[in-house]
């Protein structure tokens, strides 16, 4: 009998296979990838690296640059990113002052003083690093496991928060009615899954944001065309239904 993880192995080696190894858009430190995901709206990695690149270029990154750069120069830069620009202006004076005032000016640090619970309480220093990084805007359980995992600093078997159905499908056949719910079980599943290292985390997660994108829509999951349907519950249960009727 197939086990749940030779049929995660099989989806994931199918849409490398379509897609091919997959690289993170983002930053890898915890500060920057809190600027990166607030750089653009919709929050798309497009979006967010013009947003990111034209705010590194114009202004810098350092909480003290931003906190000097006038908020019309950054609201300009944010229009680079798509819509609200203002919002997001305000929201980057907010995340520098907070590492500034609240962090010692380094994020990065800090989370990684947390992490050092990990060892003491396993659980524990994850809880608290997740902790910190959701009192940032937009940052909640999803982006705080992101951050943590792309950043090395825990191989959390993150989900990719707008590709959370395409797990959901694989392994259960469909979205409930709580995200919340959801996003935790597809997490489960996949740490059950997956090996405890970063590489195979970080594949995994790119890989079905990237079906997520192409594919595995939200809204209209392109079956026809998908490579991975003799894995996923939700297609097989779509077949059966058609055979019944």
């Amino acid at each position: 009998m197939t086990s749940q993880k030779q049929i995660l192995d099989a989806v994931l080696n199918r849409l490398e296979r379509l897609y091919g190894p997959q690289k993170a858009a983002a930053p890898r430190d915890p500060y920057e990838m809190i600027l990166f995901v607030n750089c653009g709206y919709p929050a798309t990695d497009a979006s967010c690296s013009k947003g990111f690149e034209g705010l590194k270029r114009e202004v810098g990154l350092k909480p003290d640059e931003i906190l000097a750069a006038p908020k019309a120069k950054l609201a300009k830069l944010m229009r680079l990113g798509g819509i609200v620009p203002d919002l997001r202006a305000k929201r980057l004076k907010q995340i520098a002052q907070m590492v500034k005032t609240e962090f010692d000016g380094n994020l990065g640090a800090v989370v990684k003083t947390k992490m050092l619970e990990e060892k003491k309480n396993p659980g524990s220093g994850v809880r608290a690093a997740k902790k910190v990084l959701q009192k940032f805007p937009v940052i909640g359980e999803p982006g705080a496991e992101k951050i943590l995992l792309f950043s090395n600093l825990a191989p959390v078997a993150a989900v990719p928060s707008a590709a959370l159905g395409v797990p959901m499908r694989i392994y259960f056949g469909g979205e409930g009615k709580n995200y919340a719910a959801d996003y935790r079980q597809a997490r489960e599943a996949l740490s059950a899954d997956l090996p405890e290292a970063f590489p195979a985390r970080q594949r995994a997660y790119l890989l079905l944001k990237k079906h997520g994108q192409e594919i595995c829509k939200r809204a209209k999951p392109k079956c026809e065309i998908c490579p991975v349907i003799g894995q996923c519950a939700y297609f097989q249960a779509k077949a059966a239904d058609s055979n019944v009727d």
